[in-house]
């Protein structure tokens, strides 16, 4: 989904919200604002409806998020690192660095979601029960039947949702592979998906519920591009079984002076050669950072004389690093969840690296893997 926009941070982790959401988010309110106050409680001013769909709105959100910190704490203590939640279009997701050690671990963060919209949204139900006041009643009982609908739709055996990652994990428990059933998992998701896809259309031309099928045919083609995108990334993952970082690595990148004008690494390097990213290196081979073509280009072109590459840099202690017997899946899942092209390889001694791992590199040794069979 890409990183959004930063937002904040809630017990150390990041939150952001894609601009997608920004659809949903206005779509919610109008359609509560318009259409279900106005029905339920009569009376009350359009300012009023609008007051009352935003801040029903802004409560949804809320429980999504609630839904997404149950699956990224009991992550956490379970000892995989989150590295944030992203508010998006379909809801919310849980960005985690790596996958689930066991089977089990695998169920209990899955099932962690659903099962905390299902108690909230029992909970807010029964409140609304007791509350006298119409409005706040109203409020309370959508809130807790749609955190109901989000509880029990998040458990369809549809990869990657909640439901398809406990399939997988039965899967897994049952097969021994964590990527056959990553494989057999997102099978079933892109049917699922489809299923949707049609019974939306159908819904959808057959009811007076156009919008509602419409959605329910957008839900499930995400689906199953997901799923289809879940299936070539287990199938990739599959192809680098047993290849270590050190098989891949170049152990002699290109490197460059934290001193270095910008305007001479452009000239005597970016523009003579098919190097666009370089390790900057310290007088001793320390690692100081690594500069890309990214970062010249955010700099003006009528300051590349006066400014040095440790001004545009990013710094060693930004940098997302990997050791040189790690598995090369883990770097290749650390370049995306990054979004960079490259890891430094850093081995016992800290700061001086032993090479480059890119995602150019990796994907020519897929291919090569994959053309001679091996």
């Amino acid at each position: 989904m890409g990183a959004g926009w930063r937002i904040g941070r809630v017990a150390g982790i990041e939150l952001a919200v894609h601009p997608s959401w920004l659809v949903i988010a206005f779509l919610l309110t109008y359609t509560l604002a318009v259409a279900l106050f106005p029905d339920v409680t009569p009376g009350l001013s359009a300012g009023q409806y609008w007051l009352l769909g935003a801040g029903t709105a802004v409560l949804f959100f809320a429980s999504v998020l609630a839904h997404e910190f149950a699956h990224a704490i009991l992550a956490r203590r379970l000892g995989l690192k989150v590295s944030g939640i992203t508010l998006f279009i379909f809801g919310g997701a849980t960005s985690i660095e790596a996958d689930s050690r066991r089977p089990r671990d695998e169920a209990l963060i899955a099932l962690a979601g659903p099962i905390t919209s299902l108690v909230l949204g029992a909970v807010l139900l029964g409140i609304g029960i007791l509350v006298p006041q119409r409005e706040a009643r109203t409020l309370l009982s959508w809130l807790g039947f749609i955190n109901v609908v989000l509880g029990v739709f998040n458990l369809i055996p549809g990869y990657p949702m909640d439901g398809g990652r406990v399939l997988r994990a039965i899967l897994w428990r049952l097969r021994g592979d964590q990527l056959t059933a990553t494989r057999q998992a997102a099978i079933v998701g892109r049917v699922v998906g489809y299923l949707m896809v049609g019974g939306g259309v159908y819904w959808a031309l057959t009811s007076r519920s156009i919008g509602s099928g419409l959605w329910l045919a957008l839900v499930g083609w995400f689906l199953a591009t997901a799923a289809e995108s879940s299936q070539q990334q287990a199938g990739i993952e599959s192809s680098l079984s047993g290849v270590r970082v050190r098989d891949a690595m170049d152990p002699s990148p290109a490197d460059v002076s934290p001193n270095e004008t910008v305007a001479s690494l452009v000239s005597d390097r970016m523009l003579r050669g098919d190097d666009r990213s370089f390790l900057v290196r310290h007088e001793d081979g320390g690692l100081a950072g690594v500069v890309t073509l990214s970062d010249v280009r955010r700099l003006p072109r009528e300051q590349w004389d006066g400014a040095r590459v440790t001004d545009i840099m990013t710094r060693f202690g930004d940098l997302a690093t990997i050791g040189p017997d790690a598995p090369l899946v883990d770097a290749l899942r650390l370049i995306q969840e990054r979004e960079v092209g490259q890891l430094p390889v850093i081995g016992d001694e800290m700061r001086h690296p032993m090479g480059v791992v890119t995602l150019r590199g990796i994907m020519r040794l897929i291919d090569a893997r994959r053309k001679l069979g091996v």
